[in-house]
């Protein structure tokens, strides 16, 4: 049966390449696969370098995922755009380090007809979208709060050989996600304001790391009280209200208006052992002491936004890269980075300039 793609290239086959790999595989023929490890379970064999591939790949590959670490992200994409100027790339999330966002603009400006696009993947997320219409539903006129957690324990992965984001810290794993979340709470208002404030942040610094956990606390002027936080200690502060089966990531959003609370707690089993359904998200809408909505949402967000994206990619009206998660991601590090020197708290190995 003919497939949708002929040919789909992944730099970087990790953990996020091999799930790349995995939601694309029903729809591409043949794939290239660019990593310098050489893996027994990887088929086809592994190019080493984006430099080992013959010429002719860069154009006959019609898709292009990065999923390095993000510090190879800008060299891997300015790699494939100079050996096919009109290729169609999906770069895993965040686009690429502080310095590198100006470079990044200029590359894309040289290379107009290529199509570039970020993993925004909660930006399409059916579940973020149903508290969303139930804020609308219910004539919320105003949010009291929203909280946000999105935390794991990522040292198994690290001791396993996982990369460590030394430039943003625990900045680089989640905290996209978490502002991709509060960008659609908030709406385009409230999210350009939200972008501008000065938050207080409440860190724990690592040497190796740089942050491993961060709470951010913010006031909007309307009086909306926002707190993001995200751990990679596996650090829980915000209570989720489905039981876990084992917990692989807590990915919790909470939203109150009034006597209201809107809750919404993002796959909290892993994968099919508990239910036997993937993609299992709970959504909660509690007034006071009552309950008064509990659903079940299956949602395959990362699967969908992939194919979504790929299709963007293709389409004469293929929005931009909207890099405001990412412009709002250095300003907290900029100003966590100011903290720590102030106060001679870590010295982190640092990815290029500051």
């Amino acid at each position: 049966m003919k497939k949708d793609v002929e040919l789909i290239g992944i730099v970087g086959c990790g953990k996020m390449g091999r799930i790349y790999r995995k939601v694309f595989d029903p729809l591409c023929d043949r794939f290239v696969i660019v990593d310098p490890r050489t893996a027994d379970d990887l088929e086809p064999r592994p190019y080493a370098t984006l430099g080992d591939l013959p010429g002719d790949l860069f154009h006959r590959v019609q898709v292009w995922c990065i999923c390095t670490p993000t510090e190879k992200h800008f060299e891997s994409l300015e790699t494939i755009l100079s050996g096919n100027p009109r290729a169609r790339v999906i770069v895993e999330k965040p686009a690429c380090l502080s310095f590198e966002v100006d470079p990044f603009h200029a590359l894309l400006k040289n290379y107009c007809e290529a199509r570039v696009l970020i993993n925004r993947q909660y930006a399409d997320s059916r579940a973020v979208m149903e508290m969303v219409n139930a804020l609308k539903r219910y004539d919320v006129a105003h949010v009291d709060l929203i909280r946000i957690e999105f935390s794991k324990d990522r040292r198994p992965d690290i001791d396993a050989g996982r990369f460590v984001d030394s430039h943003f810290g625990v900045l680089g794993y989640e905290w996209s996600h978490i502002l991709t979340i509060i960008q659609q709470l908030l709406g385009p208002d409230d999210w350009a304001t939200y972008c501008d404030l000065s938050s207080e942040l409440q860190a724990t610094f690592d040497g190796l790391q740089f942050v491993s956990e961060l709470e951010e606390r913010s006031v909007l002027p309307a009086g909306t009280k926002i707190r993001l936080r995200s751990s990679m200690l596996g650090k829980y502060e915000f209570a989720s209200f489905v039981p876990y089966d084992q917990l692989i990531c807590h990915r919790y959003i909470e939203v109150r208006a009034g006597t209201l609370r809107f809750r919404l707690q993002l796959e909290p089993h892993d994968e099919t052992r508990f239910t036997g359904h993937p993609f299992e998200n709970h959504f909660r809408i509690e007034d006071g002491d009552d309950v008064v909505h509990d659903s079940t949402i299956l949602d395959p967000f990362l699967p969908r936004f992939l194919h979504l994206t790929m299709n963007q990619l293709f389409q004469p009206d293929c929005p931009p890269i909207d890099w405001t998660t990412l412009e709002r991601i250095i300003s907290t590090r900029n100003s966590l980075r100011r903290q720590a020197d102030r106060n001679n708290l870590v010295a982190p190995t640092r990815t290029g300039p500051d």
